[in-house]
């Protein structure tokens, strides 16, 4: 058997050896669980709590009951089903028995002055209360200007304008409609997908690291060592959670695919969002390579520290690094072309976060762009892909020691210089 074949099939054991031990973890099946069974949850309250045709707070059965004390004649206005006007008596014990909430006042002043009062029993503040409030005093608004312009000769249709000017619909060039919620959720989308991303290239890189340090403090990395080489020992390791965190990811966005379209029923528009083939091709090879980029640096650092804590300690500012294309979100959503995220793609640590937002809010794939980060990156990866395996070789075996910063220095550069120390 070659050199290569032979390297190659120790990397494919290491690597099938760890991707079913990770995928059999409870921690690793519940967090995989818990974004399907989240959208499950959601659509079933939206369902739930979503009103129907025959229950809900709508303008359409808003009773809203007015008292006018003005020289206004309210009578047009009080031709919608909605309105019922009532002397102050007659509204004061409605308001007593409880047959109604609040009703309006226009005092004798209006519309000299524009005060008009809602008489409530105790004031006291509810949603469903404010709810209410609003849309009646938007009707409330409409039938005064009824009021105003009844008596102007002004016809029924030129008073319905009045009252509603427009309704507002976006389009495309196209000629298709945009929802609110589309709009909405385009803006919600490269947030939504960056968190997905970071989250999962920690949750992978957390298993390498973990699965380093666990070996190396219970001694089964020695017995590893003597049957697989340091080199596809790491490899390895990184493909098999690498493949994990794929199988996650992968379950992940299938089932937010499944379930953008059900809830977009509940909530108007937003099944209409939608990725293109490229915007998520381009997703998953940033996700590769970043993985590969901090699964690298994850390894070297469960080889140099000399417990979990201590790993953990170490890895937590990287996951600092990640996460600061989300600080400065706002530059990327006001001015995609400036310094500040030119710099966050060029850096490889912040590359995969921050194209995936560019890619997400772009209108046009930023081909410059999406070439620059992709050198920077993979150049990286290579470079740390071989320091972090020179690192790995030489203090993997080190227990309950801290490498000085020229040993390691040393071991990136030279394979065999922290062994002849």
């Amino acid at each position: 058997m070659s050199p290569r074949s032979s390297f190659l099939r120790l990397v494919g054991i290491v690597a099938r050896r760890d991707y079913v031990r990770t995928v059999k973890r409870r921690g690793f099946i519940v967090g995989t669980l818990v974004l399907p069974l989240g959208l499950v949850a959601l659509f079933g309250l939206s369902a739930v709590l979503a009103p129907s045709s025959s229950s809900g707070l709508t303008a359409g059965d808003s009773q809203i009951v007015i008292v006018n004390d003005s020289a206004i004649d309210m009578a047009p206005a009080a031709a919608a089903p909605v309105i019922q006007l009532v002397v102050r008596h007659a509204a004061d014990e409605a308001l007593e028995n409880g047959s109604i909430d609040e009703f309006y006042v226009i005092p004798a002043t209006w519309p000299a002055s524009a005060e008009v009062h809602r008489v409530e029993e105790s004031g006291s503040f509810s949603l469903d209360a404010a709810q209410r409030h609003e849309i009646q005093d938007g009707i409330l608004a409409a039938a005064l200007r009824t009021g105003l312009l009844s008596g102007t000769g002004i016809s029924a249709d030129t008073l319905v304008r009045i009252n509603t000017p427009a309704s507002v619909t976006t389009v495309t060039v196209s000629g298709s409609e945009v929802s609110d919620a589309a709009m909405a959720a385009s803006v919600l989308l490269p947030f939504g997908f960056t968190l997905l991303f970071v989250m999962s290239i920690f949750i992978t890189s957390g298993y390498l690291l973990q699965s380093v340090t666990e070996e190396k403090e219970n001694r089964v990395v020695e017995i590893l060592l003597s049957s697989v080489p340091s080199l596809p020992l790491m490899a390895g390791k990184i493909l098999g959670l690498g493949a994990a965190g794929l199988t996650q990811v992968a379950i992940w966005i299938g089932a937010s695919v499944l379930f953008i379209p059900i809830i977009g029923g509940q909530v108007g528009g937003l099944g209409d969002l939608n990725l293109s083939p490229m915007v998520l091709l381009l997703g998953f090879v940033y996700f590769v390579l970043g993985y590969l980029a901090y699964g690298a640096i994850f390894t070297a650092i469960g080889a140099l520290a000399p417990g979990n804590r201590e790993a953990q300690q170490y890895s937590g500012f990287f996951g600092f690094v990640a996460v600061i294309p989300i600080i400065f979100s706002s530059v990327f959503l006001t001015d995609i072309d400036s310094p500040l995220v030119w710099a966050l793609v060029l850096v490889p640590l912040t590359a995969p976060a921050s194209m995936l937002m560019v890619l997400t809010i772009a209108p046009d794939l930023p081909v410059g762009m999406i070439v620059s980060s992709l050198l920077s990156l993979t150049l990286f990866v290579a470079v740390a892909t071989i320091a972090s395996a020179r690192v790995f070789r030489a203090t993997l075996l080190l227990y309950g020691v801290r490498p000085s910063l020229r040993k390691i220095v040393d071991a990136m550069l030279a394979r065999d210089q922290v062994a002849r120390n």
